[in-house]
């Protein structure tokens, strides 16, 4: 953040010191995009394809944990072959201003975590890998993405109850680590982390302590509602819908509840960067009630890439309003819906609607900026723009 020291002149000609405050909101929002390593293969969509213009920030999507370090999750595409690393590094010639980190983790990757964190010399191990992996392929920091500390990953990932204290020690070692490196170096290296959307992520971390050592943090305010339910529902609400009242539901489940419990738990709202999907879910065999929503359904419906995951791409050219679908409005949640009543296909994503709203939350809230997850489901950039637009409308 950009500190302004002001001096006001006073009476009988003394000068008096005015310092901004510490939560000052940041005027440059941060635009963060997730770029994939796997789009190099099917989807064929590599670096090479991003606008670098309309993005502060890319988190490159993943590198691995290996023997407790930081290593490069596909070399045929990362390294060699396309050399994802090699043209992320190009995209600085059209956008000097351009900062990319490494993304650790992930859904897939995040199983070693835990053993990572646990003791000081795991901790320092893990750090300086870090540190020498970002020399090597130039990136300008790293991006941490565990999921989750202490319970919810993905099957086989190690869990310790212990998790919520050490991943705070895991933040504060890289955090040490960087600093000490980009003193060497002469500049500096950037720690943020990606955090989960809900009441138990707040419940397994410390986020308040976590907020001092990272420049900002990304929430991944999506997958509220996915193909893992047997019924409908939203993949991005801003706020709760009384009408959603199927089992196990948590009323504190969206957007708003889950910013302010952030912040409530000591996090600078300047230092939440707002998650923005790209993609979309779908049901298939859902019940006509209300339009299909929050109805009992029969698994996944159809995919861009695999069964249920739709880019936002598909959904705007070929589903809205056409092949049997109408869009509907939960004003509500302010989410948009597609519903077919001849296949019972029900599809939640983000549109320019819905976007808007968000945005305008975002300024309302004094948060960082947006983050999007990620680049390659909105091919046009029809919402990359608008988000470009809406935060940086001088281009900056």
């Amino acid at each position: 953040m950009k500190k302004i020291l002001v001096c006001a002149l006073i009476a009988g000609g003394m000068l008096a010191p005015l310092m901004p405050s510490a939560q000052a909101a940041d005027p440059d929002y941060k635009i963060v995009g997730y770029a994939i390593s796997w789009g190099a293969y099917g989807r064929g969509y590599t670096p090479n394809d991003i606008d670098a213009n309309k993005l502060t920030h890319i988190n490159f999507a993943f590198a691995n944990i290996e023997g407790g370090r930081v290593v490069v999750g596909d070399a045929n595409v990362d390294t060699s072959g396309r050399n994802n690393f090699r043209q992320l590094r190009s995209l600085k010639k059209d956008n000097p201003n351009l900062k990319t980190l490494i993304s650790v983790g992930g859904w897939t990757w995040s199983k070693n975590f835990s053993d990572v964190a646990l003791t000081p010399q795991s901790r320092k191990a893990f750090a300086d890998s870090a540190v020498e992996f970002i020399r090597e392929h130039k990136f300008d920091g790293v991006d941490i993405d565990w999921e989750f500390p202490v319970t919810g990953g993905n099957a086989g990932n190690i869990e310790r109850p212990e998790d919520k204290q050490n991943y705070t020690l895991l933040m504060t070692a890289l955090r040490e680590a960087l600093d000490v490196a980009g003193k060497a170096d002469q500049k500096s290296y950037l720690l943020t982390t990606a955090i989960g959307p809900g009441e138990r992520w707040i419940k397994n971390t410390e986020m308040g302590k976590v907020a001092k050592v990272v420049d900002f943090m990304n929430l991944m305010a999506y997958d509220y509602n996915g193909g893992w339910n047997k019924h409908s529902g939203h993949v991005a609400p801003l706020y709760h819908d009384p009408a959603y009242t199927r089992e196990a539901n948590n009323p504190n489940n969206n957007i708003s509840k889950v910013v302010d419990m952030l912040i409530a738990e000591g996090v600078p709202s300047q230092k939440i960067v707002l998650g923005v999907p790209f993609y979309g879910y779908s049901w298939k065999g859902c019940k006509p009630d209300n339009n299909g929503e929050y109805q009992d359904c029969a698994g996944k419906g159809r995919g861009s890439w695999e069964d249920g995951n739709l880019d936002y791409s598909q959904i705007e050219k070929k589903m809205v309003d056409k092949d049997g679908f109408t869009r509907y409005w939960n004003d509500k949640s302010k989410v948009p819906y597609l519903f077919n009543p001849k296949t019972g296909e029900f599809v939640t994503y983000e549109d320019s609607q819905s976007l808007a709203i968000k945005l305008d939350y975002l300024k309302e809230k004094k948060l960082g900026g947006a983050m999007i997850w990620e680049l390659s489901g909105d091919r046009k950039e029809t919402l990359l723009k608008q988000i470009n637009q809406s935060l940086r409308p001088t281009g900056k």
